[in-house]
């Protein structure tokens, strides 16, 4: 497994607020009790031999053989679920880690490609090829009328979940991501953490997403899910005008000499003053250069830190705790002392 960050969120293009798209499909196999339900791993087993087989060029991962660390590594590049690395094993990735499927996670099978640059139109062909390839060798569950059918009650129908992460530091300042979120849940989508379900946004990213498959197909949900997030990209605009202020170049600023001088940082405090930056860079407040903010906020995350943690140990310094090493890596991705 690549410890480093996925090769294709180092060679993607930055944007402004839209980050980075996802397609992910639930499927499960005909016949076969959901994973919950089975007494043993033997049909999950046997399943992701199949999946092996009919994608080759996949690598597969038994996670049985990695550590908490190496499953936490996982999630922090979201190719697995926190649900997935406490009890999870069989996952197969591609070798730039934009693809992955998890065999035996909630469904038999969750199939995702991720990407900052490829529209959701286009991730969506991408996972139907190589959902039409599975289903050559394996029967899914599917029903006429409710379409596939899956664990969760949410899923069923077209077993797509389509997601965009976004950059909304405006929205949060001015306190109106709530009034979205309530009105974004009446329509069948939701603003969640970067980690999806139950997870708390961090540095102001939140993931966009359908909640609700059964009545649509594929392209309306990906078209709704598009003009809700143009919607929210046009507000975050709108927004940023209003925090063209002394306040606020001041405080992005502040962030900015935070991020270079400090000596120690936690988790959330390192991910509010790279968003700070960001916005602070966005809107013309900050200069610099070679500034990757969905790859650092990925490596200020605490798997991320226990590596450059490791990386540490020969060189002369004092023992590092995560909230150190977390300013010392800031402080050399910026320049700093």
């Amino acid at each position: 497994m690549n410890k480093k960050t996925s090769s294709w969120l180092l060679n993607a293009k930055n944007t402004e607020i839209e980050m980075s798209s996802r397609i992910r499909l639930a499927r499960n196999i005909k016949g076969v009790p959901f994973t919950h339900m089975l007494e043993d791993d033997e049909d999950i087993e046997a399943i992701s031999k199949l999946v092996a087989k009919s994608l080759p060029d996949l690598k597969y991962l038994d996670l049985s053989k990695y550590n908490l660390e190496d499953r936490a590594l996982l999630v922090e590049k979201h190719l697995i679920s926190p649900r997935f690395a406490k009890s999870g094993q069989h996952v197969l990735l591609n070798s730039d880690e934009n693809l992955s499927i998890m065999v035996g996670e909630e469904d038999h099978l969750r199939l995702q490609v991720l990407s900052m640059n490829d529209s959701l139109e286009t991730l969506y062909e991408k996972a139907s090829a190589i959902d039409d390839t599975l289903e050559n060798k394996l029967e899914y569950a599917f029903d006429e009328q409710y379409g596939y059918l899956t664990a969760c009650p949410s899923n069923v129908g077209t077993g797509l979940r389509a997601s965009v992460m976004l950059h909304l530091p405006a929205l949060t300042a001015l306190k109106r991501i709530q009034g979205f979120h309530h009105n974004l849940t009446r329509f069948g989508y939701t603003l969640r953490g970067i980690y999806g379900e139950g997870s708390e946004p961090l540095g102001s990213v939140y993931q966009l997403s359908n909640q609700v498959t059964l009545g649509f197909n594929e392209i309306d949900i990906i078209d709704n899910l598009n003009d809700l997030k143009n919607r929210l990209v046009e507000e975050e605009r709108i927004a940023r005008e209003h925090l063209k202020t002394l306040d606020t170049c001041d405080a992005v600023n502040r962030s900015f000499g935070i991020l270079q001088y400090a000596y120690k940082l936690n988790l959330k405090e390192a991910a509010r003053h790279l968003s700070n930056v960001k916005l602070g860079i966005d809107i013309g407040y900050i200069d610099i250069d070679n500034f990757n903010f969905q790859e650092w906020f990925q490596l200020i995350q605490p798997a991320f830190i226990n590596g450059y943690m490791n990386n540490k140990k020969d060189e002369n310094r004092p023992m590092m705790t995560h909230e150190s090493a977390r300013a010392s890596l800031t402080r050399e991705l910026l320049g700093g002392e």
